[in-house]
């Protein structure tokens, strides 16, 4: 028997039931391999949508007898996952509230990942590209929440990308190392690696084709990026990267210095040192609280070129071989590298809390002139400590080109500031880039070459020393994240437009040129020929030869190369802990 209703209060009734129902319910649900997953749809600026898929677990927490262990699988769930707020971030080395780079919510539970894709099926059988970002912060800090997912869906999503952002191990707990196979290092490594293979096994699920990933990041991001294309545990997981703004070559990405802060450490932990098992046993009885004190007892910072406390190694097993052995024998992918033109005014003149100990404060400007360079040079650059009898040779080298040449007869405060931060920018990120792109084109990797020039005129005052695009500006473009609120000029959104079409021509393609803009890869014959990046894009070469023939020359006749930061030759064993 059916009950019979006047058909207004069955229309009355059908629309409470539509309108009272949980709008969960409409929600996007996606069925992974360990488990259904419940996002939201949220609506972007051109009109369309885009469904967001946040705090996914793609390992094992790594804490207890897992903690300083390679990351495990994650555990499969049962009932719909709700995937609508983020996770806690990694633990950074330091912690501080506001601090750069950190947020309040913080945890060693913290290996998930997050996908954002297009609220429709795409046209392609094989589905989305996807776009793989990991976040810099000198492998100590940063995480996903920090750029979230407003801006980055509206630049890419419309571009019908889908865009996945991971989170791994930082500081003391993702890159600790006793150099021997009890703890090798690199566990942020290993976590960015579990993130790939979950993001090959599941992302089709989301609509993305697992056979076109590139991954993207900037600062560490963008050193780890290119380990990631090196590594045989990750780099099958990688069709192509892009590289902004840091390599494995600089000191600061990848350094051996890592064995002694970890001896440091327990040290200062009361772990015993002479055996690594202990040192590893000992380690994961310490709260997090110990270990962050512990950090501050030995300073979490550098006075040395090698700026970064925590950072990855060559370690015989993440990395088998040294880096360029790896690039003649990993499969040659395409590559987008470049950096920024003023890479280190951001350390040496505006944010003194990155780097305390190279930082010139506003009030200190007009005080700095030859004799703080020079200092710097010989103290820092080239000290006697790692180039013995030869130091006084390197020094002058270094003197002759950064602080006499080309030196004007009124040259003032500016200049030596300048040429002060040009240091800093070419041995930690430009040189180190330009290793990579003349390493991988030689192998015959497809390499796209680029210097970003555009800044926003409003962020700089007229009187400031350096002019130009500071390290992780692209932030601002790409993500939103910025350093100021100036606004957006029409310069700054054509040079926005630019950058994003430029990024994602090359997901989807291999290829970054514009259509208006042909973007040509380097070639023997072309070695230094790059795309000029700002709101009106030129292609133009050699990229700063002078330069790099400079440093090259230098790392190639003397023991110590201060660009890597490690000895060479026969002396490698002499080496004298600073």
């Amino acid at each position: 028997m059916f009950l019979k209703f006047p058909s207004n209060l069955f229309t009355l009734l059908l629309a409470i039931l539509i309108s009272g129902s949980d709008s969960e319910e409409l929600d996007p649900i996606v069925e992974t391999n360990y488990g259904k997953l419940q996002g939201f749809t949220i609506d972007l600026e051109n009109n369309e949508k885009a469904d967001i898929f946040l705090n996914i677990p793609f390992a094992k927490p790594p804490v207890g007898e897992l903690r300083f262990e390679k990351p495990q699988p994650p555990e499969p769930w049962t009932a719909i996952r709700e995937a609508k707020s983020y996770g806690s971030a990694c633990v950074p080395h330091v912690w501080s509230k506001g601090g750069f780079g950190i947020i309040d919510d913080i945890s060693e539970d913290c290996l998930t990942l997050n996908v954002y894709r297009p609220n429709k099926k795409s046209a392609s059988k094989n589905g989305y590209p996807v776009l793989v970002w990991v976040h810099g912060g000198g492998f100590s800090v940063g995480s996903a929440v920090q750029t979230g997912y407003t801006n980055v869906t509206n630049n890419f999503i419309p571009q019908d990308i889908i865009v996945v952002a991971i989170q791994y191990r930082l500081g003391p707990l993702g890159w600790i190392s006793t150099g021997d196979s009890i703890l090798p290092g690199n566990l942020g490594y290993w976590d960015m690696t579990a993130s790939l293979k979950f993001i090959h096994e599941n992302i089709k699920h989301f609509g993305g084709n697992p056979e076109k990933v590139t991954v993207w990041g900037e600062s560490a991001g963008s050193a780890a990026v290119l380990g990631l294309t090196l590594s045989p545990y990750s780099r099958d997981y990688v069709s192509q990267s892009i590289e902004m703004s840091g390599s494995v070559f600089a000191t600061w990405a990848s350094n051996e210095a890592i064995i002694e802060v970890t001896k440091d450490l327990s040290m200062a932990l009361n772990c015993d040192i002479e055996d690594s098992t202990t040192v590893k046993t000992c380690w994961k009885t310490k709260s997090v609280e110990e270990i962050l004190e512990a950090v501050l007892k030995i300073n979490p910072h550098r006075k040395e070129m090698n700026i970064v406390k925590f950072q990855p190694r060559v370690d015989g097993d993440f990395f088998p071989e040294d880096y360029i052995e790896l690039i003649k024998k990993a499969p040659q992918k395409p590559a987008m590298i470049g950096f920024t033109d003023a890479e280190s005014a951001l350390f040496t003149l505006v944010a003194g809390h990155l780097t305390p100990d190279f930082y010139v404060p506003y009030n200190k400007f007009q005080e700095f002139g030859s004799s703080n360079l020079t200092q710097f040079i010989r103290e820092i650059v080239a000290p006697e400590s790692l180039f013995r009898d030869k130091a006084k040779e390197v020094q002058e080298k270094l003197i002759d080109f950064y602080e006499t040449r080309e030196k004007p007869q009124d040259a003032d405060y500016k200049f030596y500031l300048d040429r002060y931060t040009q240091i800093f920018s070419d041995t930690g990120f430009v040189i180190p880039a330009l290793l990579t792109a003349k390493e991988k084109m030689e192998n015959k990797w497809p390499v796209y070459l680029y210097q970003n020039e555009h800044y926003n005129k409003n962020l700089i005052p007229e009187n400031f020393p350096v002019k130009g695009s500071m390290h992780a500006m692209e932030y601002t473009y790409l993500h939103g994240l910025s350093f100021s609120n100036a606004l957006f000029d029409e310069n700054d959104k054509k040079f926005q437009k630019i950058l994003i079409q430029t990024v994602a021509n090359f997901v989807k393609t291999g290829n970054p040129s514009l259509s208006s803009l042909e973007w040509p890869k380097l070639t023997k014959e072309h070695p230094l020929r790059y795309l000029c990046l700002k709101a009106e894009p030129e292609v133009k070469e050699p990229l700063l030869k002078e330069k790099f023939d400079f440093w090259t020359g230098l790392s190639k006749n003397y023991s110590y190369d201060i660009i890597r930061g490690v000895f060479v030759g026969k002396e490698e064993k002499c080496k004298e802990e600073l």
